[in-house]
């Protein structure tokens, strides 16, 4: 019986250590599986920080590199616009100096045709007909002016009782109509009498010369004081009144 009971005791012990070993090996098993998940997620956790360090990284290297390429290309537009203005004022300087120019009007010479500060359109190498608006510079002092042409290269000019003779023959002064009614009623000139001869000494303007008066006849400083205009010192003819805008004229 003893020995029975002794056999009995050894198979349990034996079993017991048995299971004790099963649950070792099976703590063991998870634990191994446990330690080799959390390496998996820890090399995944790693390979998806790094993928998303070299994305970040990408990404600024790509809007550095857009920001770059934008601003080139305001560079280049700036810079397209740059000549591109240059060489229109430039375009725009060789065509005034070839063949117009924008002078202002200064004084009260030719008023009520044009007035202080008018800005005109002279054409350069215009042909100069009677009555034209010149601009050309003085003979005497180098000023800039603007003036009406009265008389042509060999015509004798004289003027009696408001009246306009060329070659002897009378000459109506259409841009003068007003002016001249205003000054018969007040019973006054409006021009006073002279002839070329007896300014000038010469019976007949010479060759590419020009007689000029302004259209302010009280006023305006012209032939009547320093001469005649040489052709060599017109610059040109006036076309336009420009500005101001509301009063833009055609001559």
């Amino acid at each position: 019986m003893e020995q029975k009971a002794k056999v009995k005791n050894h198979k349990r012990r034996k079993k017991i250590r048995e299971q004790t070993a099963k649950k070792k090996n099976v703590k063991s098993r998870k634990s191994q599986q446990t330690t080799a998940k959390t390496t998996v997620t820890s090399a995944a956790k790693k390979k998806h920080s790094s993928s998303r360090t070299i994305n970040r990284k990408k990404g600024k290297r790509k809007k550095t590199s857009q920001k770059r390429k934008r601003s080139e290309q305001r560079h280049q537009i700036y810079k397209e616009i740059g000549i591109s203005f240059f060489l229109l004022m430039s375009l725009f300087f060789l065509l005034q100096w070839l063949f117009f120019s924008l002078p202002t009007v200064n004084g009260y010479g030719m008023t009520a045709t044009l007035n202080d500060g008018d800005r005109l359109f002279v054409r350069k190498h215009a042909q100069i007909k009677r009555f034209d608006l010149i601009y050309f510079k003085n003979p005497v002092n180098d000023q800039l002016m603007i003036r009406r042409v009265i008389g042509l290269p060999g015509e004798e000019i004289t003027y009696e009782e408001d009246q306009l003779m060329i070659d002897q023959k009378f000459v109506v002064e259409r841009f003068l109509v007003n002016e001249q009614n205003e000054a018969k009623a007040e019973e006054r000139l409006l021009t006073e009498n002279f002839s070329l001869a007896s300014l000038t000494g010469s019976r007949a303007l010479p060759k590419g010369s020009y007689f000029v008066l302004g259209d302010n006849r009280h006023y305006a400083a012209d032939s009547r004081q320093f001469g005649w205009i040489d052709e060599e010192n017109i610059i040109g003819v006036v076309k336009t009144r420009l500005l101001p805008l509301h009063n833009m004229t055609q001559f």
